[in-house]
């Protein structure tokens, strides 16, 4: 990318090596390497933070307590619904905050952002383990990762990123997305390669509370009653259930409307747009997508790509 490129997209200059990841249609994204992985440009009303790489740089040493828990998911897995429920059960409290996801997220906040928030924190991330902070290995913190079938994730992340600013809107077919979604050349590079480096990089000894996207949708109160044993909570099933009543896909919808007349989205949608991050939130949705032969090509890509892993999906219900 050239200077020229740079400025007129808002990206400063001191922002580390651009990646230019556009397919021959001239649709894609630009990204920032980083240790192996493609990061999200900032929105240019977002490039206040500075030098965007070495605020990446800062994440590993982050200062963090015992009784910090980390959200793990690939982008579009349901990391907003499981940080609202998870809120709420840390807390004790039905009440819905005015704070975001994206004020608790390690990648959007870095270092400094991380360690003003008051303790104990619930932190977020998109990020494969060797990029979080040191301690969370070290001090051994509690992880959720929530995990979702691909087809699903491909979709969900599709409708927004052609929403986003990025800093530039996503322009390309669903098909050209599911292209780059497969091959990596997008924001966090591709799902089977964070799934697969997760599992070579934790440690036996290393507390991950692993859950499914779909097993949540199905059996929820189980879902949620798993994961307060797992943190030491002591709750009741009625407060599991307020809990994933007040977290409702119709209720966190109406928050997020609400919050976006607040204001509190500044940059992050194109003008005009109806994004949202609870568009449907539904298992098989991707069966509205893809045609048959795209399905099959991505069966087999993903499938070849995650032969060993163990790790299986439910598809539809």
């Amino acid at each position: 990318m050239t200077d020229q490129e740079r400025e007129l997209q808002g990206i400063p200059s001191d922002h580390g090596e651009i990646h230019d990841l556009t397919n021959s249609q001239g649709h894609g994204f630009q990204c920032l390497l980083y240790d192996g992985l493609y990061f999200p440009m900032a929105p240019p009303a977002l490039t206040k933070v500075g030098n965007q790489l070495e605020k990446y740089k800062s994440i590993k040493a982050a200062q963090l307590n015992k009784d910090d828990v980390v959200v793990c998911a690939y982008p579009k897995c349901g990391s907003h619904w499981l940080f609202e429920v998870l809120r709420m059960l840390t807390t004790g409290s039905l009440h819905h905050r005015k704070s975001q996801l994206r004020d608790h997220m390690i990648d959007f906040i870095f270092k400094d952002g991380i360690e003003n928030l008051p303790p104990p924190r619930l932190l977020s991330t998109h990020l494969p383990l060797r990029m979080l902070p040191t301690q969370v290995v070290e001090k051994r913190l509690k992880c959720i990762q929530i995990r979702r079938n691909p087809k699903d994730a491909c979709v969900s992340m599709y409708n927004n990123v052609k929403n986003m600013t990025l800093p530039k809107t996503y322009d390309g077919t669903f098909a050209e997305f599911t292209e780059a979604f497969l091959s990596g050349k997008l924001p966090y590079g591709s799902y089977h390669s964070y799934l697969t480096s997760w599992a070579a990089e934790v440690s036996p000894e290393q507390p991950v509370f692993y859950l499914y996207y779909e097993d949540m949708k199905v059996d929820p109160l189980k879902c949620v009653k798993d994961m307060a044993r797992f943190l030491d909570l002591d709750v009741t099933d009625t407060f599991c259930k307020d809990v994933l009543e007040a977290c409702s896909f119709k209720n966190l919808k109406e928050k997020e409307a609400r919050d976006k007349q607040e204001g509190r989205y500044p940059g992050f949608w194109k003008k005009g747009s109806d994004a949202t991050f609870y568009r449907k939130g539904e298992i098989g949705d991707w069966k509205n997508w893809f045609t048959v032969a795209e399905n099959e090509r991505f069966d087999q890509i993903w499938d070849e790509k995650m032969k060993d892993s163990g790790i299986k999906f439910t598809f539809s219900v």
